[in-house]
Protein backbone atom coordinates (compact mmCIF):
# COMPACT_ATOMS: atom_id res chain seq x y z
CA UNK A 1 0.00 0.00 0.00
CA UNK A 2 1.21 3.20 -1.16
CA UNK A 3 0.10 6.49 1.39
CA UNK A 4 0.92 9.60 1.61
CA UNK A 5 -0.93 12.20 3.97
CA UNK A 6 -0.15 15.38 5.91
CA UNK A 7 -2.03 17.51 8.70
CA UNK A 8 -2.48 20.94 9.63
CA UNK A 9 -0.11 21.53 12.97
CA UNK A 10 0.59 17.65 12.37
CA UNK A 11 -2.27 16.92 14.34
CA UNK A 12 -4.78 14.32 13.42
CA UNK A 13 -7.06 15.44 15.18
CA UNK A 14 -10.51 16.65 13.39
CA UNK A 15 -11.54 20.07 14.15
CA UNK A 16 -13.84 22.95 13.63
CA UNK A 17 -13.16 26.35 13.19
CA UNK A 18 -15.18 29.23 12.00
CA UNK A 19 -12.31 31.70 12.35
CA UNK A 20 -11.79 31.89 8.41
CA UNK A 21 -14.05 31.02 5.27
CA UNK A 22 -12.52 27.66 4.72
CA UNK A 23 -9.37 26.32 6.19
CA UNK A 24 -8.17 22.88 5.06
CA UNK A 25 -7.11 20.57 7.30
CA UNK A 26 -5.40 17.33 5.84
CA UNK A 27 -4.66 16.15 2.61
CA UNK A 28 -3.81 12.69 1.40
CA UNK A 29 -3.42 9.59 -1.00
CA UNK A 30 -3.80 5.72 -0.76
CA UNK A 31 -3.14 3.82 -3.24
CA UNK A 32 -3.36 -0.49 -2.52
CA UNK A 33 -1.15 -3.01 -3.90
CA UNK A 34 -0.37 -5.63 -1.48
CA UNK A 35 -3.04 -4.63 1.09
CA UNK A 36 -6.11 -6.38 0.81
CA UNK A 37 -8.70 -3.81 2.08
CA UNK A 38 -8.41 -0.49 3.60
CA UNK A 39 -11.97 0.24 5.30
CA UNK A 40 -12.88 3.56 7.18
CA UNK A 41 -15.63 3.07 9.54
CA UNK A 42 -16.72 6.32 11.84
CA UNK A 43 -20.10 5.99 12.60
CA UNK A 44 -20.61 9.49 14.32
CA UNK A 45 -18.84 10.86 10.94
CA UNK A 46 -16.17 13.73 11.89
CA UNK A 47 -17.20 17.24 12.53
CA UNK A 48 -15.29 18.81 9.20
CA UNK A 49 -16.16 18.05 5.97
CA UNK A 50 -14.37 15.42 3.49
CA UNK A 51 -14.03 15.33 -0.26
CA UNK A 52 -12.66 11.86 -1.84
CA UNK A 53 -11.87 11.81 -5.41
CA UNK A 54 -11.80 7.98 -6.72
CA UNK A 55 -8.71 8.79 -9.40
CA UNK A 56 -8.45 4.91 -10.28
CA UNK A 57 -10.18 1.65 -9.60
CA UNK A 58 -12.91 1.73 -7.10
CA UNK A 59 -14.22 2.11 -4.02
CA UNK A 60 -17.47 0.29 -1.90
CA UNK A 61 -19.41 2.94 0.00
CA UNK A 62 -22.36 2.12 2.85
CA UNK A 63 -24.25 5.94 2.80
CA UNK A 64 -26.93 3.75 4.60
CA UNK A 65 -25.92 0.72 6.65
CA UNK A 66 -26.26 -2.02 4.70
CA UNK A 67 -26.56 -0.67 1.16
CA UNK A 68 -23.53 -1.13 -0.69
CA UNK A 69 -22.88 1.53 -3.46
CA UNK A 70 -19.98 1.15 -6.05
CA UNK A 71 -18.58 4.56 -6.93
CA UNK A 72 -16.07 4.22 -9.48
CA UNK A 73 -13.05 6.15 -11.25
CA UNK A 74 -13.75 9.85 -12.23
CA UNK A 75 -16.17 10.60 -9.11
CA UNK A 76 -16.10 12.25 -6.03
CA UNK A 77 -18.04 11.65 -2.81
CA UNK A 78 -18.92 14.39 -0.75
CA UNK A 79 -18.97 13.84 3.62
CA UNK A 80 -20.63 16.72 5.65
CA UNK A 81 -19.97 17.18 9.52
CA UNK A 82 -21.87 14.49 11.50
CA UNK A 83 -22.29 12.26 8.89
CA UNK A 84 -21.64 8.32 8.70
CA UNK A 85 -18.86 7.00 6.97
CA UNK A 86 -18.54 3.75 5.88
CA UNK A 87 -16.15 2.67 3.29
CA UNK A 88 -13.83 0.31 1.81
CA UNK A 89 -10.91 0.08 -0.48
CA UNK A 90 -9.90 -3.50 -1.92
CA UNK A 91 -6.77 -4.03 -3.09
CA UNK A 92 -8.34 -5.89 -6.14
CA UNK A 93 -9.90 -3.26 -7.60
CA UNK A 94 -6.40 -1.52 -7.62
CA UNK A 95 -8.16 1.88 -6.22
CA UNK A 96 -6.58 4.93 -5.70
CA UNK A 97 -8.03 7.82 -4.21
CA UNK A 98 -7.31 11.30 -2.78
CA UNK A 99 -8.84 12.90 0.07
CA UNK A 100 -9.39 16.31 1.96
CA UNK A 101 -11.04 17.61 5.52
CA UNK A 102 -11.75 21.01 5.41
CA UNK A 103 -13.62 23.51 7.73
CA UNK A 104 -14.59 26.89 8.16
CA UNK A 105 -17.61 29.34 8.29
CA UNK A 106 -18.49 29.74 4.86
CA UNK A 107 -18.07 26.67 3.59
CA UNK A 108 -21.81 26.06 2.83
CA UNK A 109 -22.23 29.06 0.73
CA UNK A 110 -18.83 28.09 -1.13
CA UNK A 111 -20.27 24.78 -1.60
CA UNK A 112 -23.34 26.18 -3.25
CA UNK A 113 -21.26 28.73 -5.59
CA UNK A 114 -19.28 25.84 -7.20
CA UNK A 115 -22.47 23.56 -7.72
CA UNK A 116 -21.17 20.91 -5.36
CA UNK A 117 -24.39 18.66 -4.66
CA UNK A 118 -26.54 19.69 -1.35
CA UNK A 119 -27.83 16.32 -1.20
CA UNK A 120 -26.47 13.11 -1.91
CA UNK A 121 -22.95 12.12 -1.90
CA UNK A 122 -21.59 11.06 -5.05
CA UNK A 123 -20.77 13.08 -8.34
CA UNK A 124 -18.84 12.84 -11.56
CA UNK A 125 -16.25 14.77 -12.13
CA UNK A 126 -14.10 13.12 -14.77
CA UNK A 127 -10.75 11.54 -14.27
CA UNK A 128 -8.40 14.94 -14.85
CA UNK A 129 -4.98 14.63 -13.83
CA UNK A 130 -5.82 18.27 -12.81
CA UNK A 131 -7.62 16.89 -9.83
CA UNK A 132 -4.44 14.56 -8.97
CA UNK A 133 -2.15 17.66 -9.24
CA UNK A 134 -4.14 20.08 -6.88
CA UNK A 135 -4.08 17.26 -4.12
CA UNK A 136 -0.87 16.65 -4.43
CA UNK A 137 -0.24 20.03 -4.10
CA UNK A 138 -2.31 19.82 -0.96
CA UNK A 139 -0.22 17.58 0.49
CA UNK A 140 3.19 18.72 -0.17
CA UNK A 141 1.96 22.26 1.30
CA UNK A 142 1.11 20.58 4.41
CA UNK A 143 4.37 18.78 5.19
CA UNK A 144 6.55 21.72 4.36
CA UNK A 145 4.67 24.26 6.01
CA UNK A 146 6.52 26.80 3.69
CA UNK A 147 5.28 30.77 4.25
CA UNK A 148 1.87 31.18 3.80
CA UNK A 149 0.67 27.42 3.31
CA UNK A 150 -2.31 28.16 5.14
CA UNK A 151 -3.53 30.43 2.27
CA UNK A 152 -2.19 28.49 -0.39
CA UNK A 153 -3.96 25.36 0.81
CA UNK A 154 -7.52 27.33 0.46
CA UNK A 155 -6.63 28.66 -3.18
CA UNK A 156 -5.72 25.03 -4.24
CA UNK A 157 -9.18 23.31 -2.40
CA UNK A 158 -10.78 26.54 -4.26
CA UNK A 159 -9.08 25.51 -7.68
CA UNK A 160 -10.96 21.90 -7.02
CA UNK A 161 -14.27 23.49 -6.34
CA UNK A 162 -13.66 25.41 -9.33
CA UNK A 163 -12.81 22.51 -11.23
CA UNK A 164 -16.11 20.87 -10.14
CA UNK A 165 -18.46 23.51 -10.46
CA UNK A 166 -17.24 24.28 -14.55
CA UNK A 167 -17.97 20.42 -15.27
CA UNK A 168 -21.30 20.98 -13.63
CA UNK A 169 -21.72 24.22 -16.24
CA UNK A 170 -20.57 22.36 -19.12
CA UNK A 171 -22.74 19.36 -18.14
CA UNK A 172 -25.49 22.01 -18.03
CA UNK A 173 -24.87 23.66 -21.52
CA UNK A 174 -24.51 19.87 -22.94
CA UNK A 175 -28.15 18.99 -21.75
CA UNK A 176 -29.40 22.51 -22.76
CA UNK A 177 -28.36 22.01 -26.47
CA UNK A 178 -29.42 18.29 -26.51
CA UNK A 179 -33.20 19.33 -25.44
CA UNK A 180 -32.95 22.17 -27.38
CA UNK A 181 -32.21 19.95 -30.73
CA UNK A 182 -29.33 22.38 -31.63
CA UNK A 183 -26.65 20.27 -33.21
CA UNK A 184 -24.30 22.87 -33.94
CA UNK A 185 -23.58 24.24 -30.49
CA UNK A 186 -19.54 25.24 -29.53
CA UNK A 187 -18.38 24.45 -25.97
CA UNK A 188 -15.25 25.60 -24.84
Amino acid sequence: MYTNSAYLNHSKLHFKDKSRPLIVGSCGTYRLFTRSKLPTYRPRGRIDYQLLYIAAGKAHFFFEEDVEEIVTAGHMVLYRPREMQKYVYYGDDQTEVFWVHFTGNDVKQILRRYKLPSTGHVFYTGTSPDYQQLFRKMIQELQICRPYYEDYLTLLLQQIFILIGRQSEDESKVNSCTKSGRNGCLLF
